[in-house]
C-alpha cells in the first residue's frame, strides 16, 4: 500500500486514551511524525505534557458535543483515533464500562466527524461481537456496529488479544496474565497462535501507521496479522 499525498499539508489529530498504556505509545509516534499537525488530546484530567503540537481539551467526553473547536484555534480535524479502554473492576459496573469503551469512544468519533475527519481508528478486542456471551466482547462488538453506522470512509478497527506492558495502575488478572505471557506463547501455537499476547508498542505502531495506508472502507486488523508482522 502506498501512502497518501498529503500536498504539504500536515494532518490534525485528535486522540482519546493517551494517558493509556497503547494510546501513550501511539502519542509518541504522532509527535514524531512530521506528517501530523495538531494532536488534540482529550480527556477528563489535564496530562503533564508541553508540546507545540497538542492541543488538551478537558472535560467529560459525554459532553464533547459541545466543544467548539475553533475556540482552540483549531478549524479541523483529518483524522481520529480512540485507545480508550479500561475493566469491569476499575469501571466500578457494567454501565460505567459500557460508557467508557462504547459510549464515549463513539462521542470522540461523532466529535471527529463534526468537524470533518473522514477517517477514524479505534482499538477494539479480539472476538469483538455485538451477539457475544461474553459482556466485555459483546460491548466491544456494540462499539464497532456504532462506529460503522458513523460511515466514515475509512474505518480501522484493530483487534488485540491480552496487550502486554507495564501500566500505571495496577490490574490484577493482567498483571498475572503478563507474567506468564511468556510461557503462554511457547502452548498456543496453530489455530491458538491468535490468543497469544501482543506488546502495547506494536499495537500502537500498527494504530498511528495504519491511518496513513491508502485505502478505504472498513479495516479490521487482527491479533494474529499483527503477531505475524
Amino acid at each position: 500500500m502506498g501512502l497518501i499525498a498529503f500536498g504539504g499539508l500536515v494532518k490534525n489529530i485528535i486522540l482519546a486514551g493517551s494517558s493509556g498504556l497503547v494510546g501513550s505509545f501511539a502519542l509518541k509516534n504522532l509527535l514524531s511524525d512530521a506528517r501530523i499537525g495538531k494532536i488534540i488530546l482529550v480527556s477528563r484530567t489535564s496530562q503533564d505534557i508541553s508540546n507545540p503540537k497538542i492541543i488538551q481539551i478537558i472535560g467529560s467526553l459525554d459532553l464533547l458535543d459541545t466543544v467548539d473547536l475553533k475556540e482552540y484555534g483549531v478549524d479541523r480535524i483529518d483524522i481520529g483515533i480512540s485507545a480508550l479502554g479500561s475493566t469491569l473492576k476499575k469501571a466500578g459496573n457494567k454501565d460505567d464500562f459500557k460508557k467508557i469503551d462504547k459510549d464515549f469512544t463513539v462521542n470522540v468519533a461523532a466529535f471527529s466527524k463534526r468537524f470533518g475527519s473522514k477517517q477514524f481508528a479505534v482499538i477494539s478486542a479480539l472476538g469483538a461481537d455485538s451477539k457475544s456471551p461474553f459482556f466485555y466482547n459483546q460491548v466491544k462488538g456494540e462499539m464497532e456496529e456504532a462506529l460503522r453506522a458513523l460511515n466514515f470512509s475509512k474505518l480501522t478497527i484493530i483487534r488485540p488479544s491480552l496487550i502486554l506492558g507495564e501500566r500505571k495502575e495496577v490490574r490484577g488478572a493482567e498483571h498475572f496474565l503478563n507474567k506468564i505471557s511468556p510461557f503462554l506463547s511457547v502452548t498456543l501455537i496453530g489455530p491458538l497462535k491468535k490468543y497469544r499476547g501482543i506488546e502495547a508498542h506494536k499495537v500502537a505502531d500498527h494504530l498511528t501507521q495504519t491511518i496513513f495506508n491508502e485505502t478505504s472502507g472498513v479495516v479490521i486488523i487482527e491479533n494474529s496479522e499483527m503477531l505475524n508482522i
